[in-house]
């Protein structure tokens, strides 16, 4: 239930405050006092959408404000949206002069739609401009699980259904994740033998460039050491031969001198390292040739690792085998999709047999309550004119599972024994809608714990016995949820256990909005007002009296 309601700078609104009451409460006040003003106020905090004209004339930001008194049952809402569960909860809406708005729940900045979310839970508006409600069929079903006593069974019911739908949405994913896959294999098997047939090895690039480099100036290479060769003649003597006499001669000083002992040794060291030179030279020289085909294989593998990285847009073998290994594991997936959906498949048809025996057992109780329904329904008719009229629930069991079980509902109206029964959302007057809506509303209040419902005029265009019939079935509801009534009518206003009335008044040349809760004789007077008019009549006192015992 709404506990207070503060409101700044909202069109005629400087500053209002309005504590209300459990049970039923009437606000009053002539045509364009506000009232509409303060129901625009609760739409705010219920996630309507807003326009910057309704700031008020104050240079700064309006500001709306609901205290709500909350059960733990929403506990899980604030949990799910990281929020702080209170059961003191404040919801407050902030309109820029700029007509931009921020929303909040106890301080908490939240998105519009998460407002709105829990408004929904807390605060109910009708008027006869929200009746499109009656073509919203989960006021029916809420109708008929109410009186069929199986409110639970519905919750359990609806948490199959959507682990139901998630696994549905799942399943049709990793199906076209598998068509995508498919379409791709093929290529993707392509490129993996493409990259397996090569049998590359990492680090081989380092030695088949260092072969090719070497064949690529094998020419150049043998030119080179014929040069060497001529270089290495002196007379007919290699050098190699030249420096072992020098070193013969040498050692034969040493043996003499023991001074140049340190000499022979050094060119021992020397004439052994330039024989090793040499032979190692020597060697190369005749194992040195040109093979054309090893040439243009280390070519051609050497072309084909290049063209591979540039197709990939890699710059080495290692990430060639990287992704060879990369294409493997994508291409041995192909069985994981089967296995994964087979494996959600099982887990759907679980779900199946556990939601067709729940849905079953309510749709059998949905049919058993109808009866009990329908002659409610009539009862509350009556009491507001709508004699003879009839509410005709056709309830069909489908072959598909949906949010309700597998009910089709039909809900059709006929507004006497003579007429066709035609969809009830199409068929009803304005005014029609509006009472027949009132009559589901006061009959699910019996059952259902609803949230606050504030009723906006919709007793407008009724008088005499319907109005009392009006005042007196909010009062009932009263009893067990709150009640909000905006009215013009003194039969429903004296029905109130809380009356309010809302007033218009001049401070410093400016026109507000100001909001009262009336005394036992402030509301005679009041009431008289609504009988009488502006000459408050001794006799609509007495009358306004006797409404009010």
């Amino acid at each position: 239930m709404i506990l207070k309601l503060s409101i700044k700078n909202y069109i005629l609104i400087e500053e209002l405050y309005v504590d209300f009451k459990e049970g039923f409460s009437a606000l009053t006040g002539e045509t364009g006092a506000g009232k509409s003003i303060i129901l625009g106020a609760l739409n705010l905090i219920s996630g309507s959408r807003v326009d910057h004209q309704i700031v008020g004339s104050k240079n700064e930001k309006c500001i709306v404000e609901g205290e709500f008194l909350i059960s733990e049952t929403l506990a899980d809402f604030f949990d799910y949206h990281d929020l702080d569960f209170d059961d003191h909860t404040i919801l407050r809406r902030e309109i820029l002069l700029n007509g931009k708005s921020r929303a909040f729940i106890n301080d908490s900045p939240v998105k519009l739609d998460i407002i709105k979310s829990l408004s929904e839970k807390l605060i109910n508006v009708h008027s006869q401009n929200h009746s499109h409600i009656l073509s919203n069929n989960n006021l029916y079903y809420d109708l008929l699980d109410s009186y069929a006593g199986q409110v639970n069974t519905i919750k359990e019911y609806k948490k199959y259904f959507s682990n139901y739908t998630k696994i549905n949405k799942e399943i049709h994913f990793i199906q076209d994740k598998k068509i995508e896959f498919l379409k791709n294999l093929e290529y993707n098997r392509f490129l993996y033998n493409e990259i397996e047939q090569l049998d590359l090895r990492e680090g081989e690039e380092i030695l088949l460039e260092e072969k090719f480099n070497s064949l690529k100036n094998f020419d150049k290479i043998k030119s080179l050491l014929d040069e060497f060769n001529s270089l290495s003649l002196i007379q007919d003597e290699t050098i190699n031969e030249r420096i072992s006499k020098i070193s013969n001669t040498i050692n034969k000083i040493g043996s003499l001198s023991i001074d140049f002992e340190s000499f022979s040794k050094r060119f021992d060291y020397i004439n052994l390292e330039m024989e090793d030179l040499f032979t190692s030279i020597s060697n190369y020289m005749n194992d040195l040739s040109f093979d054309q085909e090893n040439f243009e294989k280390i070519q051609s593998r050497l072309y084909k690792i290049n063209d591979l990285e540039k197709k990939h847009g890699l710059s080495s073998i290692k990430e060639l085998i990287d992704k060879k290994n990369e294409l493997k594991v994508f291409i041995d997936d192909s069985s994981k999709f089967d296995e994964k959906i087979n494996s959600l498949n099982k887990n759907l048809n679980d779900l199946k047999i556990k939601m067709l025996e729940l849905s079953k057992t309510i749709s059998t109780k949905r049919i058993a309550s109808i009866k009990m329904i329908q002659s409610e329904i009539m009862i509350a008719f009556e009491k507001l004119a709508l004699k003879n009229s009839k509410v005709i629930f056709n309830l069909n069991e489908t072959v598909d599972f949906n949010e309700n079980g597998i009910n089709n509902l039909q809900v059709l109206f006929s507004s006497n024994n003579n007429s066709k029964a035609l969809n009830l959302s199409k068929v009803a007057s304005g005014g029609e809608k509006s009472r027949i809506l009132f009559a589901l509303k006061s009959i699910l209040a019996k059952k259902v714990n609803l949230p606050t419902l504030v009723f906006d005029e919709i007793d407008s265009g009724t008088s005499g016995e319907i109005a009392n019939s009006i005042g007196g079935m909010m009062k009932v509801m009263g009893k067990k949820i709150q009640i909000l009534s905006i009215t013009h009518l003194a039969q429903v206003a004296s029905k109130a256990d809380h009356h309010y009335k809302v007033f218009k008044s001049s401070i410093n040349n400016k026109v507000v909005t100001n909001i009262n809760k009336l005394d036992n004789s402030e509301r005679v007077e009041e009431i008289a007002l609504m009988i009488s008019g502006e000459n408050v009549t001794e006799s609509a006192i007495n009358q306004a009296s006797e409404l009010l015992k």
